[in-house]
């Protein structure tokens, strides 16, 4: 994984160089290795590359903007089938220099076209600049793994993996309102396609657009990841798709929460991979106890052989990475976990490992929230449902005192109307809402130590099947991620593998950071008063804290930019 930036200029400027490099910089934590760009001839289009050195044999293979005659590509990604991608490119005649993942891809786009990535296994944010047009080209892959933020306005169009690197080109940092209020509403399940910050958007997964010098921004392909019949037993999907994501020439971790899908992971490496070594990490309170840390100690004794390095976590540690954590995700921070999350990869780099493997993805696609948000009647719901359902959820939380009913009403509505289909209404909501969250938020906290996270059950056969299945399937007697927990029978040990969904391990309770704390960080950028904090929480009161971090964001971000 590394870090892209890319810009096309249309009214060109004296600090053209400057702030270009400094958008470039911006993300050299996530890419130590190697730093280089590339600058066309009329100067209008940049790209820019920092290079985290994982997938080829030496760090020369790797490095990027990678060229040829015909383009300049930045590709941040895994193709985890290069092999396979490699023999049918050279089968076709197709000459490839060396090991590079990048080179495979490039090669592939120029002779196949964006149909190419269809046959990919693995993710991508790739920009590719075109010589002879001049056009430039981006895209992600279909379950948005990779991250790809753009602005675009009249001076041109500017991309990046996040959203800092555009900010330290701007002079003045303004918060998208409608955006953080959002979340208020539908928590993790907002629409992604505005980034808390005005006018910077995220790049909707699976599209890939065009952009020319005059300003024309097109769509011109897309591609998805649908329903597809089984062809092999689940077991086996699960063991390849975790044993694809093992890296070649690295050692890797395995972020361990003691719960069913991160026990999977480390059950499947250690006897579906040649028993292949790993470290298992999980986080361990030092103010209070979880049950996850118990079932964790469980697996690892299991297993047998593990390296389990269980980090202390306390309130001292969670204080003083607050506001960095907040910086490092680009938005609000509504869930002290993510602290945990991010000294969990810290810890991880502190090792000498660039790899991580993580569950994330699982819940979203084997019912794993059908019980854990309280939303499985809207598994069948029309959209007329949804938003009644919503309506009320936003007036019991007291968001009338901020906003007008036709206010709230048409924040539900703008949310809900793209996304909403006819017989995937909830699945549609929680691969393009939560997920985009959840697997934005590892990105960003990985990364931000110099670590790749992959995530095995973000495999696309894996997903295809899931998808194929009927909730009813998923959640049997009442026992969500039911198929899950059939195909790891003999494999898993029972005590985990019967285990109920839970949340990771959050902060203990004692361990919180006050609403004191927060409430000195927000300054007078604040976005909401005191009144208004008091008001909601008074219907809802784990809002006061969401709200206070929403304020302290806000002074954060717009200090530091």
């Amino acid at each position: 994984m590394c870090g892209v930036f890319a810009s096309f200029s249309r009214r060109m400027c004296s600090n053209l160089g400057h702030w270009r490099n400094e958008g470039l910089n911006a993300l050299r934590h996530r890419g130590p290795d190697f730093l280089d760009c590339y600058t066309s001839c009329d100067e209008r289009v940049f790209l820019g590359h920092t290079l985290l050195s994982i997938s080829t044999s030496t760090l020369g293979n790797g490095k990027q903007p990678m060229k040829t005659d015909r383009s300049v590509m930045v590709f941040n990604g895994e193709l985890y089938n290069h092999k396979a991608l490699r023999e049918r490119l050279v089968s076709q005649g197709i000459n490839l220099d060396g090991d590079s993942d990048t080179e495979i891809l490039l090669r592939g786009i120029e002779s196949h076209g964006w149909a190419f990535l269809d046959a990919v296994e693995g993710c991508w944010a790739v920009i590719l600049y075109e010589l002879a047009t001049g056009k430039l080209y981006f895209s992600r892959d279909p379950l948005g793994e990779k991250q790809l933020v753009y602005k675009l306005d009249h001076n041109g169009l500017i991309l990046a993996s996040e959203a800092k690197s555009i900010l330290v080109t701007q002079d003045e940092v303004h918060l998208d309102a409608p955006r953080i209020l959002s979340d208020l509403v539908f928590d993790f399940f907002s629409n992604r396609e505005c980034t808390y910050f005005h006018n910077i958007k995220n790049c909707q997964p699976g599209r890939f657009y065009s952009y020319d010098v005059n300003g024309n921004l097109q769509e011109i392909y897309s591609c998805g990841i649908g329903a597809q019949k089984p062809d092999l037993p689940l077991r086996r999907k699960l063991a390849h798709a975790v044993s694809s994501m093992v890296p070649e020439h690295h050692a890797c971790a395995v972020v361990l929460s003691g719960g069913l899908d991160s026990s999977i992971i480390a059950s499947l490496l250690k006897t579906e991979t040649r028993n292949m070594p790993f470290v298992a990490v999980t986080a361990a309170y030092d103010e209070g106890s979880n049950d996850d840390i118990y079932y964790a100690r469980q697996l690892v004794e299991h297993l047998g052989g593990v390296d389990h390095q269980e980090l202390k976590v306390d309130k001292k540690s969670v204080e003083q990475n607050f506001v960095t954590v907040q910086a490092v995700l680009e938005e609000p921070l509504h869930d002290q976990v993510y602290i945990t999350q991010y000294l969990i990869y810290r810890h991880i780099a502190t090792l000498g490992l660039r790899v991580a493997l993580n569950g994330q993805g699982a819940d979203e696609f084997w019912g794993g929230y059908y019980y854990h948000y309280g939303l499985h009647d809207l598994y069948s719901a029309d959209i007329e449902t949804a938003i009644r359902y919503f309506h009320k959820q936003a007036n019991n939380r007291g968001l009338h005192s901020l906003l007008t009913q036709a206010e709230l009403i048409r924040l539900i509505e703008d949310n809900l109307a793209p996304r909403w289909a006819k017989s995937t209404a909830l699945q549609n909501i929680l691969m393009e809402g939560h997920l985009q969250a959840m697997i934005s938020h590892e990105d960003k906290l990985s990364m931000a130590s110099g670590v790749e996270v992959r995530l095995p059950f973000l495999n696309q056969a894996l997903v295809k099947h899931a998808l194929n299945l009927s909730i009813e399937e998923k959640v049997h007697l009442g026992v969500e991620k039911a198929p899950l927990r059939y195909a790891m029978s003999g494999i898993l040990n029972d005590q985990i593998r019967v285990r109920r969904k839970q949340a990771f391990p959050d902060t203990p309770k004692n361990a919180y950071i006050g609403s004191d704390f927060l409430s000195g960080l927000g300054g007078h950028r604040s976005l909401f008063s005191k009144n208004e904090i008091k008001a909601v929480s008074k219907c809802c009161p784990k809002l006061e804290w969401r709200m206070n971090a929403i304020n302290a964001f806000s002074g954060v971000v717009t200090r530091a930019c």
